[in-house]
């Protein structure tokens, strides 16, 4: 059976919100991303915690879910349960940045995931085209303030068509790296200076309003959640090193897609934010 905890305030209620029947194969997130919303602040805003126990506790005894999950450890919204109610919060309570993802929730293998902001240089002559980039990248299995860093620059060439230059301020994942180290080496993948897709659209969004470093915390806190949703939507699914241009933070025009490959080399690392 679900493990369940009492929350700390019992009487705990959403502030306003519009109501929502709970419906078989509907789940946080699914609800979420139908109206717009972050896994995460649906969870908050209508049970007060992120923790496991506690939200477990709130869906059976407020929502009335009766069916737990296939691993038994959580339920699972059905449309037996009564009275089957969950609440969408209005846009003026949603936050700046947001709750923060409990222990249980987050994604395997975190500890393999590095994300944030750099700056990138390129150009593009028809085919042919150079790229330069240099990001501070923060470990994401990490727990502030002890959160390893790594300083990386990649050079290299781009093959596709494509005109113009820029310099930019970018998003930065690298997929499969337990330490700084292992960043060493060459770099290849396909990559879009400017990405439109069904794929891109969500990160685009929360990347515009993440800024052009990480200075703080709460920057911190808001860009692992943006790269937790990349991971989950299966944007990154195989080991490397991606980057994707933040929108309106640069200087230039620049349209370009293809293949680009480069060396990557580890300029320094350490701990704590920024």
């Amino acid at each position: 059976m679900p493990i369940e905890r009492p929350p700390k305030n019992l009487n705990y209620k959403p502030d306003g919100g519009t109501p929502y029947k709970v419906k078989t194969n509907d789940d946080w997130r699914s609800v979420a991303k139908a109206h717009g919303i972050a896994e995460n602040w649906l969870v908050y805003f209508n049970c007060g915690t992120t923790d496991p126990g506690e939200v477990n506790w709130f869906l059976r005894h407020k929502v009335g879910c009766v069916r737990p999950t296939h691993d038994q450890k959580n339920w699972m919204f059905t449309s037996e349960a009564r009275p089957g109610i969950i609440y969408v919060p209005p846009a003026w309570k949603r936050p700046a940045f947001l709750p923060p993802v409990a222990v249980e929730d987050k994604v395997p293998y975190l500890s393999k995931m590095w994300a944030g902001l750099g700056k990138a240089h390129s150009g593009d002559l028809f085919v042919i085209g150079a790229h330069d980039l240099t990001a501070k990248l923060y470990n994401l299995g990490d727990e502030p303030p002890n959160v390893k860093n790594a300083v990386i620059n990649i050079n290299g060439f781009k093959f596709g068509p494509g005109l113009g230059a820029d310099v930019s301020a970018v998003f930065v994942l690298a997929h499969g790296y337990s330490r700084a180290p292992e960043m060493n080496g060459v770099s290849g993948d396909w990559d879009f200076d400017i990405a439109i897709g069904a794929k891109l659209s969500d990160v685009l969004k929360d990347i515009k309003g993440l800024g052009k470093v990480i200075d703080g915390v709460e920057k911190y806190k808001k860009m692992r959640y943006i790269a937790e949703n990349a991971i989950k939507n299966r944007l990154i699914v195989e080991p490397g090193i991606y980057n994707i241009p933040i929108p309106f933070a640069g200087v230039g025009l620049h349209v370009w897609g293809g293949y680009k490959f480069g060396d990557v080399s580890l300029f320094s690392s350490g701990i704590g934010i920024p």
